[in-house]
């Protein structure tokens, strides 16, 4: 998978599509900064995209996209031609995840923080929206709680309905009592006030909207059992347990009609697929779509109408299959005129009748363009990285892994600009989840740092991570430090076998479970690698499996897949085996961090020195679970280029 197509060229490229032609155009050769990869500081790697998550107002007049400031994600709005430019910084200690138009005037930010409220036992991730109005430039909090009536402030604020037939109103679902039951209130967008639209209903954490708008499925948990509630065409509501469909089937959305759903279950290969059922005789209708070697992820949903259009799934990209068949023969199109990258449309607006299309391929992180369909012209707008040169960047292949129980696992291997793929330098970098999380091939900042060091990186999808049916998935159920691991050490030798790794200079690297299974790769295999770095890693299960059991909604129903079937939990804790670590290891963790208290891996790195074990600890102000700032990635990078040069180097 390489980027062929030169997007600094000045080209106008004529390409037949359809009946008539598309105009391609990118914009002048600028001269390259770097001669080689090594030569990009790590500081351009750590940076936030320049240009992400563009987006076109609805009368097709203002742009806005995240843009990189101060070492945040801020936003910029602007016109078309580029004038009347303003940004949005995101409100005080909190970082913006996410923005969408709720009309011409209105624009609504999504914003996150991580914050320790006296309520809650432990620190939480939060998230917030709010409503600018462009003329005046004035903020509205529209989850912000009434004194009058006693409310406290939700820990999350979800929209589930834009309402397309009323741009003044949008459906938010909040929990004002913080009692784990949401609500959801018709909220005006212009003053955030708001009315009851659907009333709490015990274990539902979440509703979701049919086509019509209407409030009419409930799901979350009830202690450790998991609940649907669906409102079916009479206004009746179920409790789904009853259903036996419902024990084979997912729900992923309405139809058109009010008794059938869009449902997901496993088809004849053994994968997800998408179907319609009626809910009058629990039969499926329709086989929607069907890949025989991956899941579909969801069913994507039209921002602006909430009706289902397509189909995501990912096979070595994320991509998605429209059931829309305008949208089909569009992407057709594109996908003729880009062969050689992975396209996708993002949105559409009506009003011009354009297409917002994100250009990305393995070694190129996202070119953005706008398809003028009445004009017939595909134009380049910006790249989301305009720093990085993708004739710079690692490739990234596809690879099946052969384990020890004679089956095979996907993997990833990225391998480094220019050089041969022989006795490299390597990195094994499992990744975070475990469950239901796989690696792409898409373009990854860390991975493609550590390349351009002249580190070969393999990312391998051990059973227990997602798309590749349930059967892959649940083989990863109670196998923390099991099967899981043994599938990582397996990809590790076979890199070994093929020629590709040096067996004196292969370290183990990774986040969240990711971290958990790099501190594991250096107790279960003492003669494997050299060193391990683990970011926001869970360095002691014990502590973590508590604290998701009595102190999260849901928690008592997933801790039951963590842990080692057949094993006391302390057994395939890292902390609890911290004599048996036999390489050099490398601990991070994040100040404010909600998913893994931070203090676990700075705990690991006191046992270990107290064993007088080679440990180093670096402590992370501000970047939460998910490294979402420029400078939390670029002390992370900078401490894994030190440790990585010293340990498995030149």
């Amino acid at each position: 998978m390489r980027w062929t197509t030169n997007r600094q060229q000045l080209a106008v490229i004529a390409i037949l599509l359809f009946s008539f032609s598309f105009l391609f155009s990118t914009t002048a050769k600028a001269q390259r900064a770097y001669s080689k990869p090594s030569d990009i500081p790590v500081e351009a790697f750590a940076a936030l995209p320049g240009f992400a998550n563009a987006n076109i107002s609805p009368d097709g007049t203002r742009l806005s996209y995240f843009v990189e400031l101060d070492g945040q994600r801020q936003v910029l709005i602007q016109k078309l031609d580029g004038s009347e430019t303003f940004r949005v910084p995101p409100p005080k200690e909190a970082n913006f995840s996410g923005y969408r138009w709720a009309n011409n005037e209105i624009i609504l930010f999504q914003s996150s923080m991580t914050l320790q409220r006296r309520i809650f036992r432990s620190k939480t991730q939060e998230t917030r929206w709010f409503s600018m109005d462009l003329n005046t430039k004035e903020f509205t909090w529209l989850g912000k709680p009434s004194r009058r009536k006693k409310e406290r402030v939700s820990q999350t604020e979800r929209i589930i309905d834009m309402l397309p037939d009323d741009p003044k109103h949008i459906l938010l679902e909040l929990d004002m009592n913080l009692d784990g039951m949401a609500e959801v209130y018709r909220t005006n967008v212009y003053n955030g006030r708001r009315a009851v639209e659907k009333g709490a209903s015990r274990g539902v954490q979440n509703w979701y909207t049919d086509n019509n708008s209407e409030v009419r499925l409930g799901n979350g948990y009830s202690g450790a059992k998991f609940i649907t509630k669906l409102k079916n065409s009479d206004g009746k509501w179920l409790d789904l347990k009853k259903a036996d469909w419902a024990n084979r089937y997912n729900i992923e959305g309405f139809t058109n009609s009010p008794d059938a759903l869009f449902v997901s279950g496993i088809s004849l290969h053994g994968t997800e697929g998408l179907y319609e059922l009626n809910l009058q005789t629990g039969e499926i209708t329709d086989t929607i779509f069907v890949h025989d070697a991956v899941d579909i992820d969801y069913a994507f949903e039209n921002a602006e109408t909430g009706k289902i259009e397509g189909v995501v799934y990912t096979d070595d990209f994320t991509r998605i299959k429209y059931l829309d068949r305008t949208k089909a023969k569009i992407q057709a199109g594109i996908d003729k005129a880009l062969p050689d990258s992975v396209n996708t449309i993002l949105s559409h607006i009506e009003s011009k009748d354009w297409y917002f299309v994100l250009v990305e391929s393995d070694q190129n992180s996202g070119d953005y363009f706008l398809y003028d369909r009445p004009n017939g012209q595909l134009n380049f707008i910006a790249s989301v990285r305009g720093n990085m040169d993708p004739e710079l960047m690692a490739t990234v292949e596809e690879v099946s892994i052969p384990v020890r129980d004679d089956s095979e696992i996907p993997g990833y291997l990225i391998v480094p600009h220019g050089v041969e793929l022989k006795n490299l330098p390597t990195i094994v970098m499992p990744h975070g989840g475990p469950y239901g999380v796989r690696d792409t091939a898409e373009w990854d900042y860390e991975a493609q740092f550590y390349a351009s060091r002249g580190y070969l990186v393999l990312k391998p999808n051990f059973r227990g991570s997602g798309g590749y049916g349930v059967a892959f998935r649940v083989k990863g159920y109670k196998q923390w430090g099991g099967l899981m691991q043994d599938d990582v050490t397996d990809a590790t030798n076979w890199l070994i076998q093929q020629g590709y790794a040096d067996p004196e200079r292969i370290c183990i690297v990774g986040s969240s479970y990711g971290g958990y299974a790099a501190l594991m790769g250096v107790i279960k295999e003492p003669s494997l690698y050299k060193c391990a770095i683990s970011t926001n890693g869970v360095a002691n299960l014990v502590r973590l499996k508590s604290g998701d059991k009595n102190n999260t909604i849901g928690g008592r129903s997933w801790t039951k897949r963590m842990g080692l079937d057949g094993a006391d939990d302390e057994q395939v804790s890292p902390y609890h085996r911290a004599e048996e670590v036999s390489a050099p290891v490398l601990l991070m963790s994040s100040v404010d961090d909600a998913r893994v208290p931070w203090k676990m891996s700075q705990n690991m790195h006191k046992r270990l020195k107290k064993l007088k074990k080679d440990s180093t600890y670096v402590k992370i102000e501000e970047g939460t679970h998910h490294m979402v700032t420029a400078q939390a990635r670029l002390t992370a990078l900078k401490a894994a280029e030190n440790f990585l040069a010293k340990h498995i180097g030149e």
